[in-house]
Formats: structure tokens, sequence, C-alpha cells
């Protein structure tokens, strides 16, 4: 057993539970809740662990958050604490404050091409402070006012991405990655929701918002950020709605756009508009990677979570179809027993990322 006792800054709130988070399943594989700790008489945290003898590895402290980690006075992040195999007992930390959520909001951010603004949240990945000269690959992520924040979310859940994330990061699963959440607006059916070609089409925006993602958002963010700018590197995703633009997307942006991610996506729309022009032009599958799932219970009824199924399952066919290979160009999964809400999309976050930026 390896006993820590930790002391926290004066400004933690009062009634926070305090955890340590490190390598290896001990403590949790770097859950931000591996080991809880007990407060003290004297105010400080204390906790055993049963450490393997000789055990090496790192750990930080937190609030029970990644977004809540211990960082030096200024606010800087500071790196994982090594743990030697010296055998001190205990081994005292002191925390110097409390890391700030490291979302970075540009609101209102303006467009020439649609008409309203929104407001992009980006998430940065542990080391993007204390590795200056290392570029980072880049997920834009359509409903971003649900990606990140409960208070902006849909029914103040959201899918947590930054909290799974930064562990699957940190525990070596996955590379970093930044993740962008682009908000959406009044306007979202229209900006996620291609129609048919052909006159008499009703404020279909969705050729709009591409020019938006593709010659303003995408180039900002590769301004202000240390990005891997090419397609290999960027990914576009989003669930419902927001998966079905994803693709669209892709097919309209080759070379911008080489991952989607299409959670649940709404193959429904426009009579299955999607399914039949992928016939039209298959061309571009070669060029992209795509994330592709469905939970078997997404809608209100039995038959119609069945449709639902059915299209997910015609699209995969014909990824099949077209020579992508699954597992490595593409992956399918559906999800007993999954809706079509925050949670679950959340829930399996971490798959997608392991699909396409997993270290093992």
């Amino acid at each position: 057993m390896v006993a820590f006792v930790v002391r926290v800054p004066e400004s933690t709130p009062a009634g926070r539970n305090v955890f340590l988070a490190g390598d290896g399943p001990h403590w949790g594989d770097w859950s931000a809740t591996g080991v809880a700790l007990t407060r003290q008489s004297d105010g400080t945290y204390f906790a055993e662990v049963a450490l393997p003898k000789g055990f090496r590895g790192h750990f930080l402290v937190t609030l029970g958050r990644w977004r809540e980690v211990e960082c030096y006075r200024g606010g800087d992040e500071r790196p994982p604490r090594p743990l030697g195999g010296n055998g001190q007992q205990p081994i005292a930390v002191e925390v110097a404050a409390w890391g700030p959520t490291r979302w970075i909001y540009h609101h209102n951010f303006p467009s020439r091409y649609v008409r309203r603004t929104r407001s992009l949240t980006v998430w940065l990945p542990p080391a993007y402070m204390i590795e200056p000269h290392r570029r980072f690959p880049v997920f834009y992520l359509h409903d971003g006012q649900n990606l990140f924040d409960a208070e902006t979310a849909f029914a103040g859940v959201p899918w947590r991405v930054d909290e799974v994330a930064e562990q699957a990061i940190r525990a070596g699963r996955v590379q970093p990655v930044i993740l962008v959440g682009i908000a959406n607006t009044a306007d979202r059916l229209s900006e996620y929701g291609p129609r048919r070609c052909g006159a008499g089409r009703p404020d279909d925006f969705s050729r709009d918002y591409g020019r938006f993602l593709v010659e303003e958002v995408k180039p900002f963010i590769d301004a202000q950020y240390r990005t891997l700018s090419g397609p290999e590197h960027t990914a576009v995703g989003g669930s419902s709605m927001g998966g079905l633009i994803a693709l669209h997307l892709c097919k309209w942006y080759p070379k911008v756009f080489g991952m989607c991610i299409a959670m649940s996506p709404s193959l429904w729309w426009e009579r299955e508009y999607f399914l039949r022009t992928l016939r039209v032009w298959p061309y571009w599958l070669k060029h992209c990677r795509i994330w592709l799932d469905v939970g078997t219970h997404e809608n209100s009824t039995v038959e119609a979570s069945r449709f639902t199924v059915r299209r997910a399952q015609q699209l995969a066919r014909l990824l099949a179809c077209y020579g992508l290979t699954e597992g490595r160009q593409y992956r399918y999964l559906e999800v007993p027993g999954a809706g079509h809400h925050e949670t679950a999309w959340g829930t399996r976050f971490h798959q997608v990322l392991s699909f396409f930026l997993g270290t093992g």
C-alpha cells in the first residue's frame, strides 16, 4: 500500500470531494474519480492505494472532473506527477491551484455565407500548453452547445466529450485531438438538411453552411491553434441531423475532411436523399474513413426503430459494396437498447476516438 497525503488550496470549495487519478487500473486508468481521498481533521486529504511493489507511473489530483484538475498557481497546465519505486511513505502532495476549463469560446462568430452568428467552443487536449511545438488533429462537431456544458446542452445533459477525450488521451489509448463544437441556430434543419436538386427547394442552406465551415471556421481554427490541417487529420461529425450533414460535407469536400462521424444519422431526411444520391457519386468514399452507428431504440415505436436500423444497415452495405474495408476504412456499430439522445452518443464517443485515433 502507498499512502498519499494531499493539501489543497484554501480556495477549494467547501464540501468538494478530492480524488487521485493515475496510470493503470489501481486508480481507475486515469479516471478523474479514480481514488477518493478522505478529509482529515487537519484539513489534509488521505488515501492508501494498493500499487504493486516498485510501481512507476504518474498521477494528478482532481476535484472529480478533468476540468477541475490541479495546475500551477498561475493557471498553467501541470504535467502529471511522477511516482517512483523508492518506497517513500507517505507521499506528500500540495496542490497549488485548480485548473480552469480548457474550453475556449468564440462567441458570435460572423459569416458571409450563413445568416446567423453562433458560438464556437474549442477544447484543447492535455499537453497542448506543455508541448508548444506540437500540432494536433481536429474534430469539427455539429450541435456544439450539446457537447461540453450542461448549462447550454439540450435538457441539461451534454455528451461530455471533453471528459471522455481527456481520460482516453491521458490513458494513452488515443492520440491527443482538438475538439471544435459549432453551435446550431434556429436554421438548424435548413443548414443540416440538404434537399433534392431542382426548383422549389424550401430553405436549403446546407451548401452555404458547408462554405461557412470550410472557408471561414476551419481557416480561423488553423490560424488560431496548432492544428494538423490536412484531410487525413480533419474530421467532421455529429449526431442525428448533424450526422447527416457530416456525410454530405465529406462527399462535397473530400480534400478537406478525411474522417466522418455519423452517429444515428437522419438518413430518412428528404425521402432518403443521401442513400439515393450515394450511388450517383460514390468516388469520394476512397478518400474518407467513416464511423457509422445506430441504436436499436432510436424511435418512439418498435416499427419506426426497425426502419431506422435498416437504413443504417443499408448504408453500411453500400460502404462495403464500394470497396471500403470494415474496421479500417469504416466502422458500423449497432447498439442494443440505445436511444436517440445526448447520453447515448456521449457514452460511445470513446469508441469513435479509438477508431480514428487509437494508439493500439
